[in-house]
């Protein structure tokens, strides 16, 4: 009995180093290639930043068995154009079109940086959200005050200084994450926090009414005007913060989803083209929870002046619509049959061109 029990012992032992041996086999090479070949790096922002949350609804949307798409904690607009283009492995981003152009503008990454750089496409407008304490209403009730700017490299910290000069508000900067920025908010060690970013800023969203921060108002006057949009923040933004019909008003930029401009014929384009393929097949999922609520005003067919959409983006809104021009006449042709039976081929025709005409003015 005792030889059998070490026989045993002995075979147990076996077949656990056998196992660990096997665990350890390399994949066959064919598995190696197909994950790796079907991968797809998104950088998204900080988190508790808006652009780490969108960046996670895109990778668990798109994601499939045949491309996977990592979000990837990045830093903010200016770096993540950055990392775009300098970066190993990092295929897409999101950013701000207001630091593509300072960066086309300054030739901080060389000269024609459009034709480095594409759209996929513009998701959402940036309104200037400054929460403040101390009873501050308008932003310029800031002036003298310390005020934080976001963290270094994002487009808050890059741009809103220069609102501020804009507008005359002299104030003592300082650039922490919006989590630390609230704690010191929270403390009295600072007056204000400002995030140009879609709303809601997952670390706003946790604010409570008792808390004595409000939002105030960012003028769209003088200067401002030519870089900036009319934006507003209210309740469907903040819940906890206004009333049913309360909202401020503010400036607002765009966020943009943004990849390097690779030549066709390579891997990366065709990586890239899959991404789009299912990203723009998929945006009815967006507007479904638990993604984020700034998806049901995303205008992803929109164009971003001076800049190139990436090709096989281009290529497939504009086989999009000529389906729904298709769809559009088709039923254009059977309401007036219906009403019309009379007219000829050519007046229909003509009668539809300037129906698109209207419907493009309305």
């Amino acid at each position: 009995m005792k030889w059998a029990s070490i026989l045993v012992c002995a075979l147990v032992l076996s077949l656990a180093s056998y196992d660990r041996v096997a665990s350890q086999t390399p994949p066959p090479r064919d598995i190696r290639q197909k994950v790796n070949e079907n991968v797809m790096f998104l950088m998204g922002g900080q988190p508790g930043a808006t652009f780490n949350q969108l960046a996670n609804d895109i990778a668990l949307v798109v994601g499939s068995d045949d491309l996977r798409v990592l979000s990837v904690d990045g830093g903010a607009a200016v770096e993540n154009v950055q990392d775009v283009l300098f970066l190993r492995n990092i295929d897409l981003a999101l950013t701000t079109a207001e630091a593509m152009n300072y960066l086309k503008t300054s030739g901080k990454y060389g000269p024609h940086l459009e034709q480095q750089l594409t759209y996929i496409a513009p998701l959402f407008p940036n309104p200037l959200q400054i929460l403040a304490r101390g009873g501050a209403k308008d932003v310029r009730d800031l002036n003298g005050k310390k005020v934080n700017f976001n963290n270094k490299g994002s487009a808050t910290a890059q741009f809103v200084p220069g609102i501020f000069k804009t507008l005359g508000i002299q104030v003592q900067e300082f650039y922490l994450p919006q989590g630390d920025a609230l704690d010191k908010l929270r403390r009295g060690e600072i007056d204000a926090t400002i995030c140009s970013c879609p709303a809601p800023v997952p670390a706003f969203a946790t604010v409570k009414p008792e808390s004595g921060l409000r939002f105030v108002t960012v003028p769209d006057e003088g200067p401002l005007k030519a870089s900036y949009l009319p934006g507003a923040i209210g309740y469907d933004d903040y819940p906890a913060l206004f009333g049913k019909d309360e909202s401020i008003n503010t400036i607002a930029a765009s966020t943009v989803l943004i990849s390097y401009n690779w030549p066709k014929d390579t891997a990366r384009y065709k990586r890239t083209a899959k991404f789009v393929d299912a990203f723009f097949s998929r945006t009815s999922e967006f507007q479904k929870p638990p993604r984020s609520p700034l998806w049901k005003n995303a205008n992803i067919a929109a164009t971003i002046p001076g800049w190139t959409r990436f090709p096989a983006a281009e290529e497939w809104l504009r086989n999009w619509r000529a389906g729904e021009s298709k769809g559009q006449e088709a039923e254009f042709k059977r309401f007036m049959s219906e009403r019309a039976p009379k007219q000829s081929a050519a007046d229909l025709e003509q009668l539809f061109r300037e129906f698109q005409t209207w419907m493009n003015k309305h």
